[in-house]
């Protein structure tokens, strides 16, 4: 019987110029719809939760919704591109970043032709219009989550930063501590890759936040990130340095 696939087997490698443009989009996204939309984050799910919470404390049935949405669309998001990137290894074909960022891209050309409407305007109640928005980003935000997994041997994510936190805290005490090291990649190589990418993702919200009024950069700055990670993905496994 043929041997079956391990899970890691699907997990898609890019140079850290991708992961940084990648990053960038997740934060500017997540922070426009946070802030010029509806209170609720697209990418980060694990913020999503904590507000699911609060809001039912609360009794905010909107909020409520919009949270449950996010993390229903962004789940529906990992599923397809998990689906895409399954059929790429059944076919033994090469996995790369790209076909899934044009599927990102797509998803936030729709999402930015829809937040610049009038009825899209940000409010504490949710709209048939606002609903749209929130699920059709947190889907885009959720392809974005299987479309990067790792730099070179260092595991990423692209939407969201408690791993790489947990992962920094971890490589930085081992190092303090001079434990010994039985990987074939450095901490210290770790450790930048993994910082730059939570920095990258901290300057795309905090790009959304001091332009708040430029609503349709949202359609040009997203699309732009992802069209230059797309450029530069040219070595799938960069060198440890």
């Amino acid at each position: 019987m043929r041997g079956v696939p391990s899970e890691s087997t699907h997990h898609i490698g890019g140079p850290l110029t991708t992961a940084i443009g990648l990053a960038l989009t997740a934060g500017y996204v997540d922070a426009f719809v946070y802030r010029n939309v509806f209170p609720v984050f697209v990418a980060n799910m694990s913020g999503n939760l904590v507000r699911t919470g609060m809001s039912i404390g609360d009794l905010d049935l909107h909020a409520v919704f919009a949270s449950l949405l996010a993390i229903a669309a962004f789940a529906v998001g990992v599923s397809v591109a998990t689906t895409m990137v399954d059929r790429q290894v059944g076919r033994g074909q090469p996995l790369r970043p790209e076909p899934l960022a044009r599927l990102e891209v797509v998803l936030l050309v729709l999402v930015s032709a829809i937040a610049l409407r009038p009825a899209a305007s940000f409010s504490d109640r949710l709209t048939p219009t606002k609903v749209v928005v929130v699920a059709l980003a947190s889907a885009a935000m959720g392809v974005q989550a299987i479309g990067l997994r790792k730099v070179g041997q260092v595991a990423v994510s692209t939407t969201y930063g408690t791993g790489a936190i947990v992962r920094l805290g971890e490589k930085l005490s081992l190092a303090l501590r001079r434990s010994p090291h039985a990987h074939t990649i450095g901490r210290r190589h770790s450790v930048r890759v993994l910082a730059t990418v939570l920095a990258s993702y901290v300057a795309g919200a905090a790009l959304a936040s001091a332009l708040p009024d430029r609503r349709w950069l949202l359609a040009a700055a997203p699309s732009l990130m992802l069209v230059v990670a797309h450029w530069l993905h040219d070595d799938p496994e960069p060198a440890l340095v």
